[in-house]
Parts: C-alpha cells; structure tokens; sequence
C-alpha cells in the first residue's frame, strides 16, 4: 500500500479558497447599537466602549486615532465596535452610508503565531480596509516605534478585558 500525499496548500491558496463578501457597514452600525440599546447582559459593558470610541473619534479624529489589532478576541470585539462607531460618526442626515475611510492599524507581532490567526487577520485587512503596519513586540516598543513612523498619530485603542492577567504590563 502506498500512501500519497499532497503538498500543503500556501497561504495566498488558502487565502484564495476563504472568499468573503465586503462588510455591511450599514447592518454593522445597526447591529452593535441596537445591542448596546438592548436588554442583553452585555449592553452595558458595550454602551461604556462605544461611549470610549466615540469620545476618541471626537477628541482626535479619524486621522489621528490607530487601532492595536492582533486578530484575538479582545482586538477584534474593539475592531468591530470602532467600525460601527466610526460608521456612525461619519454618517450624517443627507448621507447614510458614507464612504468608509481606512482604518489605521498596528500590529504587534511575536515569534510563533499560530497560522490560523495570521490568516483571520489577512482576512480582516480587506474586510474592514485596515492601513495595516505589522512592528515586532514587545508592546510598549512596538507602540512608540508606531506612534515615531505615523507622525499624526496620537492615540491608539487597545482592546484588553479588565481582568487580562497581562492587560496591565507593558
């Protein structure tokens, strides 16, 4: 018996294979306040982080406001909020849809991702038109080299939960 094996597919075929149609960022903006407006036990911690985000886009505007995204749960729940969030602050009564401009974006690597995650964040960089820069950690370095390279920056939000063992370190 012989065993045949087949190479295993690269990055840009698997790419190629995961097709995604564009977000709606129309249903998104509707999705995520409708739930911060909601009876969900998760409404409330979703209110404060739009209230966040909100306040952010306000103070320093799209052009000087990045995201940390490393395509983990925490950056990715921010990710999707900032996206409703800068929907809606672009939005205006003549112009419902507007047109999304690029979110700016670092990410701060390490040795060893898992592939699956690289892939889920190669994904999102279309998906949510990421003006995507990857920096290797540690955090704090990656951060300040960041904020030298993107002169207009002046805040970046980092998505942690409050009780994130390593939230506080760097």
């Amino acid at each position: 018996m012989t065993v045949q094996s087949s190479p295993a597919p690269t990055k840009d075929e698997k790419m190629k294979d995961l097709q995604l149609d564009p977000l709606d960022f129309v249903a998104i903006e509707h999705q995520v306040y409708d739930l911060a407006a909601s009876d969900n036990p998760i409404a409330a911690p979703v209110k404060v982080a739009l209230g966040v985000i909100e306040e952010a886009l306000r103070r320093y505007g799209i052009t000087a406001l990045s995201l940390s995204f490393n395509g983990g749960k925490d950056c990715t729940v921010l990710l999707h909020l900032f996206a409703a969030a800068l929907h809606r602050h672009l939005s205006s009564p003549s112009d419902s849809n507007p047109i999304m401009p690029p979110i700016r974006t670092v990410y701060v690597t390490y040795p060893n991702p898992f592939p699956v995650v690289e892939t889920f964040v190669d994904l999102c960089v279309p998906r949510y038109g990421l003006d995507f820069v990857r920096i290797p950690g540690p955090m704090k370095d990656a951060l300040q080299q960041y904020l030298n390279m993107e002169k207009e920056t002046k805040a970046i939000l980092v998505g942690t939960r409050r009780n994130d063992p390593y939230a506080g370190e760097e």
